[in-house]
């Protein structure tokens, strides 16, 4: 079963939102700006203090609950976002848009793997990598 939580989500947050609409952060959150959500709306970036006009946290651990991540970082940071977002945050939604996974060597497939099973473990639902 599909979780509500990336079906309709309450509240999103942008992992690696950027100020540049060029890069896929950057796009993502221009597109989910643009689309009129009525949720709440949080980006994640350490090298930003504001991003598209929203305060931006430096890690996900300063993110209060969240529904839903949209996820535009390298392959590497993926595992612990997850670990954080699943057990901490409450987040029931994932779309990773990251490339480095099953599809580049093995090594990325088992961090796929990893993150496959936690989102299972908290009845998540994963659109990705």
């Amino acid at each position: 079963m599909i979780s509500q939580k990336l079906l309709n989500p309450q509240s999103i947050v942008v992992v690696g939102a950027s100020n540049d609409v060029q890069k896929p952060g950057g796009k993502l959150l221009k597109n989910l700006l643009e689309s009129n959500f009525k949720g709440k709306v949080y980006v994640v970036n350490p090298k930003e203090a504001e991003i598209q006009g929203i305060k931006c946290h430096a890690k996900v651990e300063d993110l209060p609950q969240v529904d839903c991540a949209l996820m535009a970082i390298a392959s590497k940071y993926c595992l612990h976002t997850v670990e954080v977002l699943a057990k901490e945050k409450g987040c029931g939604g994932y779309v990773i848009i990251s490339a480095g996974f099953s599809e580049e060597n093995h090594e990325g497939a088992e961090i796929e793997h990893k993150i496959v099973e936690i989102i299972d473990s908290v009845g998540g639902s994963l659109i990705g990598p």
